[in-house]
């Protein structure tokens, strides 16, 4: 039996995909994780696991992959056909990749600057915020389209991108400067992802994970779950 160790920094990082994604298919896994609050990703013992000193990483067998767009593929090389839809010819793949890598490389640094503005200047934060918020909002419209007459991603198939979509916009709207009101579609789409038992078995696995590594965070109080 492979061997699988999952870093990660639960219910805040977007190593909660991952989570998602490997219950979703039914992998046996290790939590370990990456109090990224106390600089744990900084020390040497981690940096050996993964350079970058970046969550998630999994280990398999001893061999590490690093980048959540690598793991996915990885998860869905082990387990075909559950992750993404059926690729029926080389330009479908593509797309399918592209999806993946705007998830991790355009909406993922667009939520970044909403939410962590701080980790992009020594300075003043407004601009930072501002700019990123300004690239988010076209964003969601985007997404709102897509989405709308209560489509998945893939229209009535279900993808791990409907789950890198949700952690997004949710993580975004945790700090209030979203309003879900004003995105329908996208509303109904987080009520769908979240009703679904592998996402419910991820945040429990994931609260759990918490907990036992003694973890609290700082914005407990305010952090905004609720699709309101």
């Amino acid at each position: 039996m492979t061997d699988y160790v999952l870093y990660q920094y639960p219910l805040r990082a977007c190593s909660s995909v991952t989570v998602n994604a490997m219950m979703e298919v039914g992998l046996e896994f290790e939590d370990q994780v990456i109090n990224i609050l106390a600089g744990e990703q900084n020390e040497a013992a981690y940096r050996k696991i993964h350079p970058f000193g970046k969550v998630p990483a999994l280990s398999v067998d001893g061999d590490v992959i690093i980048e959540n767009v690598a793991i996915l593929l990885y998860i869905d090389a082990v387990k075909p056909g559950v992750l993404f839809p059926q690729a029926d010819c080389s330009l479908d793949r593509a797309e399918i990749y592209s999806d993946l890598v705007w998830c991790a490389a355009t909406l993922h640094p667009a939520v970044r600057r909403v939410r962590m503005p701080m980790r992009y200047t020594d300075g003043d934060t407004v601009g930072v915020r501002e700019k990123g918020l300004e690239e988010l909002t076209k964003i969601l419209n985007v997404i709102e389209e897509r989405l709308s007459g209560d489509r998945w991603w893939y229209n009535d198939r279900w993808s791990i991108i409907d789950v890198y979509v949700n952690w997004g916009i949710m993580t975004a709207a945790s700090t209030d400067l979203i309003s879900l009101p004003s995105y329908p579609a996208i509303r109904s789409h987080i009520q769908r992802v979240r009703a679904r038992p592998s996402f419910r078995a991820a945040l429990a696995r994931q609260t759990a994970a918490k907990e036992r590594a003694g973890l609290v965070f700082p914005d407990e109080a305010t952090w905004n779950t609720e699709v309101s």
